[in-house]
This record gives structure tokens, sequence and C-alpha cells, in this order.
């Protein structure tokens, strides 16, 4: 396995984030002045994510290669992949289960996890364009830096200075921690765990 050092990290990291502050400004300034609405939020937001996962692919390229290994790597891992999923929903919904009574119930837990998990409050009564940036963004561009970045990148670099286990739980603590609301810090946390073990 290929090991990240601290430095080349950290390196990857300010400059993911310098280039996604630059391309979101330039692309605010440059686009504010058409008539765009919410759209331009949307187009911003995807223009920043797009920019990151950029320059973690340059930065750690081939991005087919670890730590990476941004490719197919067969049906196997794929239903493997499936089988963690499945296992994962019924996992967390006994977990909500099991603690929606102290938090309003199930049903309420399952709303609020919807409503901050989607844009959808955010977008009703807002164009199919926005809608488009918004599902393109949500679905495909915001988990694949997330698996870069959580289970590729940082994964990695904490294997590289512990054990694979405490590695996973750390990822996975800050992953949950990074997705801020209490409602959905039980799930993010199980997902990290899920997503770092068929990552391995």
């Amino acid at each position: 396995e290929v090991l990240v050092s601290g430095r080349r990290f950290a390196l990857a990291f300010l400059a993911a984030l310098a280039a996604a502050a630059a391309a979101g400004a330039i692309t605010w300034f440059g686009l504010k002045s058409i008539a765009l609405g919410s759209t331009l939020q949307q187009i911003v937001v995807f223009v920043v994510y797009a920019a990151l996962v950029a320059v973690f692919c340059v930065a750690f390229r081939p991005a087919g290669a670890p730590p990476l290994a941004l490719r197919f790597s067969g049906i196997r891992n794929a239903l493997l992949a499936v089988a963690a999923a499945i296992a994962l929903m019924a996992l967390c919904a006994l977990l909500y289960v099991a603690i929606g009574p102290f938090f309003g119930g199930f049903r309420h837990l399952l709303a609020q996890l919807t409503a901050i998990a989607t844009d959808t409050k955010r977008l009703q009564g807002q164009s199919r364009l926005t809608w488009t940036i918004a599902i393109a963004r949500g679905c495909l561009l915001v988990p694949l830096f997330e698996e870069l970045f959580f289970r590729g990148l940082l994964l990695t670099w904490l294997n590289r200075h512990m054990r694979f286990l405490p590695a996973l739980v750390v990822m996975s603590a800050l992953f949950a921690a990074m997705h801020v609301y209490p409602v959905a810090l039980p799930y993010a946390f199980l997902f990290g765990l899920a997503a770092g073990t068929v990552r391995r």
C-alpha cells in the first residue's frame, strides 16, 4: 500500500483549499451580473468541489493508483459495496428506531435526517437547471470528494501512523464531525466505518 506522508497530504490539502476558494470567487464574481438567482449558489458550490477533486487527482496522480485508487476494482468489490450499503441501511434503521423515543420518535428523526441530508427544502420552486446542478453535485461530485479525501488520503495517512482499525474509527469520527448536525452523526459515523472497510 502506498503511504501518504504528512507533508504531502498537508500541501495537497492547502493547495486544494486555495484552488477551491479561488475558483469559487472567480465563478461568483464572474457570473453574479447574470440574473441566475439561487442557481449561482449551486454553480459556485459545484465549482468549489470540482476544484477540490481536481487538485487531489493532480497532486496524487495517477488518480487510478493508490492512495486515490480512482478505478473500477471488480465485480466482487462492487457486490461487497452493495452488500455493505444494505447492511448499513438496516443497521442505521435499527439504531434510529432505538434512539427515536429520546428524540421525538423514529419518523421525526427520519424527517430531520432527510431535511438535512438533501436539498429538497432549499430547492423547492427552483428551476430545472438549479435542480440538475444540485443533483449532480450532491449525488456525484460531493461523494467523490468525500471518498478521495476521507477514504483515500486521510485513511491512508492515518493508517501510516496507527493500525487499520483505530485509523478507521478516527477517520469515521472525523467524517461524522464534518456533517455537523447531531441527527446525522450516527449515520455518518457508521457510513464511514462501512465505506472504509469496503475501501480496504
